[in-house]
Protein backbone atom coordinates (compact mmCIF):
# COMPACT_ATOMS: atom_id res chain seq x y z
CA UNK A 1 0.00 0.00 0.00
CA UNK A 2 1.41 3.37 -1.11
CA UNK A 3 1.59 6.75 1.27
CA UNK A 4 -0.53 7.84 -1.23
CA UNK A 5 -3.72 5.50 -1.33
CA UNK A 6 -3.24 5.60 2.52
CA UNK A 7 -3.57 9.23 2.49
CA UNK A 8 -6.75 9.43 0.36
CA UNK A 9 -8.15 6.54 2.42
CA UNK A 10 -7.93 8.78 5.85
CA UNK A 11 -9.14 11.84 3.91
CA UNK A 12 -11.84 10.15 2.43
CA UNK A 13 -12.95 8.87 6.04
CA UNK A 14 -12.49 11.83 7.64
CA UNK A 15 -14.74 13.77 5.61
CA UNK A 16 -17.47 11.03 6.01
CA UNK A 17 -16.95 11.35 9.68
CA UNK A 18 -16.78 15.13 9.22
CA UNK A 19 -20.26 14.79 6.73
CA UNK A 20 -21.84 12.94 9.21
CA UNK A 21 -21.73 14.88 12.22
CA UNK A 22 -22.97 18.00 10.11
CA UNK A 23 -25.84 15.56 9.36
CA UNK A 24 -26.08 14.39 12.76
CA UNK A 25 -25.38 18.25 14.26
CA UNK A 26 -28.49 19.49 11.76
CA UNK A 27 -31.42 16.58 11.43
CA UNK A 28 -31.05 14.84 14.73
CA UNK A 29 -33.73 15.05 17.57
CA UNK A 30 -31.32 17.32 19.66
CA UNK A 31 -30.13 19.50 16.35
CA UNK A 32 -30.18 22.15 14.95
CA UNK A 33 -32.93 22.20 12.99
CA UNK A 34 -34.90 21.56 15.95
CA UNK A 35 -34.20 23.78 17.85
CA UNK A 36 -35.07 26.29 15.60
CA UNK A 37 -38.65 24.29 15.36
CA UNK A 38 -38.92 24.88 19.27
CA UNK A 39 -37.76 28.69 19.45
CA UNK A 40 -40.38 29.12 16.87
CA UNK A 41 -43.03 27.40 18.73
CA UNK A 42 -42.17 29.15 22.00
CA UNK A 43 -42.13 32.47 20.34
CA UNK A 44 -45.34 31.50 19.19
CA UNK A 45 -46.53 30.45 22.76
CA UNK A 46 -44.94 34.39 23.74
CA UNK A 47 -47.52 35.95 21.69
CA UNK A 48 -51.03 34.10 22.46
CA UNK A 49 -49.57 34.41 26.64
CA UNK A 50 -49.33 38.06 25.88
CA UNK A 51 -52.38 38.53 23.88
CA UNK A 52 -54.96 36.23 26.71
CA UNK A 53 -53.08 38.58 29.59
CA UNK A 54 -54.67 41.12 27.39
CA UNK A 55 -57.91 39.37 27.33
CA UNK A 56 -57.63 38.62 31.04
CA UNK A 57 -56.83 42.68 32.27
CA UNK A 58 -60.11 43.45 30.01
CA UNK A 59 -62.29 40.66 31.88
CA UNK A 60 -60.80 42.11 35.41
CA UNK A 61 -61.97 45.15 34.45
CA UNK A 62 -64.74 44.36 33.82
CA UNK A 63 -65.88 42.20 36.56
CA UNK A 64 -64.78 44.76 38.49
CA UNK A 65 -67.24 47.21 37.09
CA UNK A 66 -69.74 44.92 37.54
CA UNK A 67 -68.46 44.63 40.94
CA UNK A 68 -68.73 48.00 41.81
CA UNK A 69 -71.07 49.82 39.08
CA UNK A 70 -74.65 50.42 39.05
CA UNK A 71 -74.80 51.61 36.09
CA UNK A 72 -73.22 48.60 34.64
CA UNK A 73 -75.53 46.22 35.85
CA UNK A 74 -78.40 48.25 34.72
CA UNK A 75 -76.53 49.04 31.00
CA UNK A 76 -76.08 44.54 31.00
CA UNK A 77 -79.39 44.02 32.29
CA UNK A 78 -81.28 46.28 29.60
CA UNK A 79 -79.05 45.50 26.68
CA UNK A 80 -78.93 41.67 26.85
CA UNK A 81 -81.47 41.08 29.48
CA UNK A 82 -84.13 43.64 27.65
CA UNK A 83 -85.34 44.84 30.99
CA UNK A 84 -86.90 47.65 31.63
CA UNK A 85 -87.26 50.28 34.72
CA UNK A 86 -91.00 51.29 35.87
CA UNK A 87 -92.24 53.91 33.71
CA UNK A 88 -90.15 53.76 30.34
CA UNK A 89 -91.63 53.22 27.63
CA UNK A 90 -90.89 50.20 24.81
CA UNK A 91 -90.83 50.57 21.05
CA UNK A 92 -90.39 47.92 19.34
CA UNK A 93 -89.51 48.29 15.47
CA UNK A 94 -90.59 45.74 12.67
CA UNK A 95 -89.08 45.48 9.70
CA UNK A 96 -91.37 44.77 6.94
CA UNK A 97 -90.04 42.64 3.63
CA UNK A 98 -90.32 44.66 0.18
CA UNK A 99 -91.44 43.09 -2.81
CA UNK A 100 -88.60 41.41 -4.99
CA UNK A 101 -90.30 41.82 -7.63
CA UNK A 102 -89.74 45.37 -10.33
CA UNK A 103 -91.92 47.60 -11.28
CA UNK A 104 -92.32 47.50 -15.13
Amino acid sequence: MTGNSRYQKILLLSLGFFLLLILMAVFHENGILNAYHLEQEQLKMKHENESLQVLNEKFRQEINALKSDPYEIEKIAREKLNLIKPGDQVYNIVQTKKSSSSPK
